[in-house]
């Protein structure tokens, strides 16, 4: 069954295409009451922008391409009733990966659940992207959240590794010596070698994994990060990447061998704060929750964790003229 075909057979139950010319104000609202209490700062500043030129009708949707994300203009599918949206689930290509698409936002307001909304929104996005040749979709959802997850395993999306995001939320000294420094130029090959061992579907979300993040020399030294190995010698086990966002954020994603969490991830991350860096926030990304206490020692504190899951398409026959 297509997208197409599907919306037609389902147009009586309140499922539509999603139209970010009128549905802003309505998706921002889903979204904070369907997520209340787990939006972050960077979500619910999304949803005040989504709010404010979406109440500007066509000429906010305009503009807003200007000022928002691209996860404020989706593709997809709502589902509405009296006029309001209660149901969401959001499609979004992967920007120069027209292969990968995300699954995002999938959200039914209470009072509405357990009526298979969000069942009919999933699929009905999986079939557009199909339409859409991609060849996977990937999404994000709460490692604690055991309704969703129940539902995404139905549809076949397989689990590739829960991350934590950890945020610096106090002051802390050092610790003396580290078993940790600056990867040299000449390791990215091992370090690339790592990355794709023990992250292969991708390690800054939602993208997949690239030799030009880790690469010297290449566009990372327009945008650049900075890199860091665990132990000083020896063969490299854990490995961190970091760099400032477009909101002034550094960031860092560490990946680590079985036989180094819970041992390497507070050593990169100080050698990293011991680096000169300009002003803000910092937050860390690791592989579930192996460095918890080396990390609450240097002053951070765990944000949120989160299950990435997959699901590969079949190949669509391609199109006859």
């Amino acid at each position: 069954m297509t997208a197409a075909v599907a919306l037609a057979s389902r147009k009586a139950n309140g499922m539509r295409a999603v139209d970010p010319r009128r549905d802003l104000v309505g998706l921002a609202m889903l979204i904070e009451e369907a997520f209340a209490g787990s939006l972050d700062a960077q979500g619910r500043e999304m949803t005040r922008e989504m709010r404010r030129f979406g109440r500007l009708g066509w000429i906010g949707w305009l503009v807003g391409h200007l000022f928002l994300p691209p996860a404020a203009f989706p593709q997809g599918y709502v589902w509405t009733e009296d006029g309001a949206i209660i149901g969401n689930a959001s499609l979004l290509p992967v920007e120069r990966a027209p292969q990968r698409w995300v699954l995002a936002n999938v959200a039914v307001a209470p009072g509405h659940r357990r009526r298979g909304i969000a069942r009919t929104l999933v699929g009905a996005s999986l079939d557009l992207a199909g339409e859409k040749r991609a060849e996977e979709v990937v999404l994000q959802v709460k490692a604690s959240n055991a309704g969703a997850r129940v539902l995404y395993d139905r549809f076949g999306f397989v689990d590739r590794g829960t991350r934590t995001l950890w945020r610096k939320t106090r002051a802390a000294g050092s610790t003396g010596e580290i078993p940790a420094r600056r990867r040299r130029s000449a390791e990215w090959p091992e370090h690339w070698a790592l990355v794709r061992r023990l992250r292969p579907h991708g390690l800054v979300w939602p993208h997949p994994l690239g030799a030009g993040m880790f690469r010297p020399g290449t566009w990372a030294s327009a945008d650049p990060w900075g890199h860091w190995v665990w132990p000083n010698e020896g063969p490299m086990v854990a490995a961190a990447s970091g760099r400032i966002d477009a909101s002034g954020v550094f960031r860092m994603f560490i990946v680590a061998a079985a036989e180094a969490r819970g041992r390497a991830e507070a050593p990169l991350v100080e050698a990293a704060m011991r680096e000169p860096l300009r002003p803000g926030p910092i937050e860390v990304e690791t592989d579930d929750e192996p460095g918890a206490a080396g990390l609450a020692r240097l002053g951070f504190s765990p944000e949120h964790r989160l299950t990435w899951m997959g699901l590969k398409l079949p190949p669509r026959p391609e199109r006859t003229p």
